[in-house]
């Protein structure tokens, strides 16, 4: 018996799908069904954005002149679409396709946002070459060098658009709007990737990543394991760019930092880590990574478990030869390794507890070393763990689509247009107590991520209304 499938728009326009079971392997039952909403699904499409046309047309300014009708084809989730649409001309001489600009479908790039943000996604975790195998993401057939652009395309906007926010920010004095989240404490975690590379000159090169979480929250199951809250990432993607200024915009994009008390800042004994320390201010309290610190314990001692919960503490009440030190180079540099580190070794509540921002300790405070982790799941499974090598520009591009995808955010980038990039501009009405609050700008640094800076001080005190020229 045969199934009849009817689209109905009007009295006079349907479109009638037979579907003969019968014809096919009962076996096949899925897939046919899956074709056969495929099918469906491309003559909504169609009816919807002939619909969307047409209302585009009828609402067009009269400024803007109709030249014709120009066809494209369009790749999506579904199958490949054949559209028509009018191209129109302004009074510039400028060309427009407003059915374009109104879906914001990017020009000369055939993936629909829904299908590029789909294949982008899939790429931070799977191959070009396995993501061209799935055919879960569209019944057309995508090559790996689609996908390759694709990714390309969308990271080297965003890293476009970060390195203009950059320039506002420290060259200019303006940054878009600050988020709205609200947290007394924020915990980063920061760590280094090396990769191997190909058509470079070097041989191996370094992707400074980091992740910045809220606090804890625990797991509804028997077993005691947290999930980190309003977990953000950061992949550094242009050199140029110091780290920590870099991720500073992105706690802006996220939090209001004015509300920010104290910043955790862990990982290894890296430069770049510790130099994050004088980037952020009297506020920012480092710990060195749990991980390198035990593994160097167990290494040059026998009780090397106990003494690392100890140095953990600060309070090492014996000599650490009373721990048992093993024979050997290799503990013996482990040794070398602890004793440097003894006090940078403290757990940050121990060391935030002996200064005035003790309060701050959330009562479910706990330690750090979420980052090994993070950085495996997100990036080493991905660029590292499988033998691949990386130009350094690739690396970059795969580091930053890994991040926005992390964060939610993969789909901006994916569309026509980058987000709005709205500034706020440094004012010269700073004095002015009659201007419009609304309306009057101030100083980005006053309230940003380096609030603390004693320059930063100096200058809100110039700029407060109190402050009296001599």
């Amino acid at each position: 018996m045969a199934i009849r499938i009817i689209i109905e728009e009007d009295a006079e326009r349907q479109v009638e799908m037979t579907l003969e079971p019968e014809h096919h392997d009962d076996k096949e039952w899925e897939e046919v069904c899956y074709q056969l909403g495929c099918a469906v699904a491309m003559e909504i499409a169609k009816r919807w954005l002939f619909s969307i046309e047409e209302r585009l047309y009828q609402e067009h300014p009269k400024s803007i002149e109709v030249e014709g009708f120009r066809e494209r084809a369009r790749e999506t989730r579904f199958g490949k679409l054949d559209i028509q649409r009018r191209l129109y001309r302004d009074d510039q001489g400028e060309y427009h396709f407003l059915l374009d600009e109104h879906l914001s479908w990017p020009a000369y790039r055939r993936a629909t946002p829904d299908l590029t943000e789909s294949l982008v996604d899939s790429s931070t975790r799977a191959s070009f070459r396995e993501v061209t195998r799935d055919e879960k993401y569209s019944t057309v057939t995508v090559s790996r060098s689609t996908v390759h652009r694709l990714v390309q395309e969308v990271a080297k906007t965003a890293i476009r658009v970060e390195r203009k926010e950059w320039e506002a920010c420290f060259e200019e004095g303006s940054l878009p709007p600050s988020g709205s989240g609200k947290a007394s404490v924020l915990y980063t975690e920061a760590d280094g990737l090396w990769l191997h590379t190909q058509r470079e000159s070097q041989k191996h090169c370094e992707l400074k990543n980091a992740i910045t979480y809220e606090g804890w929250e625990r797991l509804p199951q028997k077993e005691e394991r947290y999930r980190l809250v309003n977990k953000k990432v950061y992949c550094q993607s242009d050199s140029s760019i110091p780290f920590w200024e870099g991720i500073g915009l992105l706690w802006h994009k996220y939090w209001d930092l004015a509300y920010t008390d104290l910043i955790v800042l862990g990982g290894d004994d890296s430069e770049w880590i510790d130099s994050g320390v004088d980037e952020l201010g009297s506020s920012c309290i480092r710990q060195l990574s749990g991980f390198h610190l035990a593994r160097s314990c167990r290494r040059g001692w026998e009780k090397g478990k106990e003494l690392y919960d100890v140095i953990r503490c600060g309070d090492i009440q014996h000599t650490l030869g009373d721990y048992g030190e093993r024979e050997g180079k290799t503990a013996q540099k482990a040794r070398e390794y602890v004793v440097k580190r003894l006090e940078k070794g403290r757990d940050w509540r121990k060391k935030v507890s002996d200064t005035a921002l003790a309060s701050k300790i959330p009562e479910d405070a706990r330690g750090l070393g979420a980052i090994e982790g993070n950085e495996f799941h997100l990036f080493a499974d991905r660029m590292k763990d499988r033998g691949m090598s990386w130009t350094i520009a690739g690396a970059r591009h795969m580091g930053k689509v890994i991040e926005l995808a992390a964060n939610g955010d993969l789909k901006r980038w994916c569309g026509r247009n980058p987000p709005d990039e709205q500034k706020q501009c440094l004012s010269f009405d700073l004095f002015d107590s009659q201007a419009d609050p609304e309306n009057r700008a101030g100083i980005p640094a006053l309230e940003g991520p380096h609030a603390s800076r004693h320059w930063v001080k100096v200058v809100k005190d110039l700029t407060s209304a109190s402050y009296r020229l001599l």
